[in-house]
């Protein structure tokens, strides 16, 4: 609290001071009566200067005590200050740590992103790749189809003519069959023949040496 004094009061200190130097001089050209008189008022203004005095004294003691008690509460003010002070230091000082986490952390994901972002576009680009040999394998697919179907044509086609060849050669089989049965038949002739041949063979032999050895005693005779 800053300290009260009255200007008033400080004026007619000063005014009241003025006089009591200039009382000598004036104390000697005066009378006795006006001497009285003037001293009587040095008096009275002396004793009012003291009243003033001394209530300004009491102003300022006060003054003082109230600057006392403002300056007990400054330092209780400056202790909190300075506790708060700290304590603001201390939090400014974890968050400047947390706020340097989070930009690490910020840097990371960022660096994070940026890689899953290439390997999206790699998988964009692989998705497209397989979209496209999907797209191939259906095209391969219809034309194998229309392949396939051709060959089942022509599966059916040679399968009727497997039938039919399988009947000729159950033809051939059977006509083959059948000339082996003729042919033995015939073989089995033949084998009679032949020996018939033999057998008239050697019988023209024995008559042919029979005719010649008749012949010759015939000749003979002759």
């Amino acid at each position: 609290m800053k300290p009260v004094l009255n200007p008033q009061h400080m004026l007619v200190s000063f005014l009241i001071g003025g006089s009591l130097l200039l009382a000598p001089a004036a104390f000697a050209e005066t009378t006795a009566k006006e001497g009285l008189e003037k001293i009587k008022t040095n008096l009275d203004n002396s004793k009012a200067n003291l009243g003033e005095y001394q209530k300004n004294l009491k102003t300022v003691e006060k003054n003082i005590g109230e600057i006392q008690k403002a300056k007990g509460q400054v330092a209780e003010q400056r202790k909190t200050v300075q506790v708060q002070y700290e304590d603001n230091k201390k939090a400014l000082t974890k968050v400047g740590a947390q706020e340097k986490e989070l930009q690490g952390l910020i840097a990371d994901e960022k660096n994070k992103k940026a890689l899953e972002e290439k390997k999206l576009q790699e998988l964009q680009a692989m998705m497209a790749k397989v979209q496209e040999n999907i797209q191939k394998r259906e095209a391969n697919i219809a034309d194998y189809e229309l392949q396939m179907n051709s060959i089942q044509e022509e599966k059916r086609v040679w399968a009727s003519r497997g039938d039919q060849i399988k009947q000729q050669a159950q033809m051939v089989d059977q006509r083959a069959r059948s000339l082996a049965t003729s042919e033995n038949d015939w073989n089995n002739k033949k084998k009679g023949y032949v020996g018939e041949v033999n057998r008239w063979s050697k019988e023209v032999d024995r008559q042919q040496k029979l005719n010649d050895n008749y012949t010759s005693l015939t000749e003979v005779r002759d």
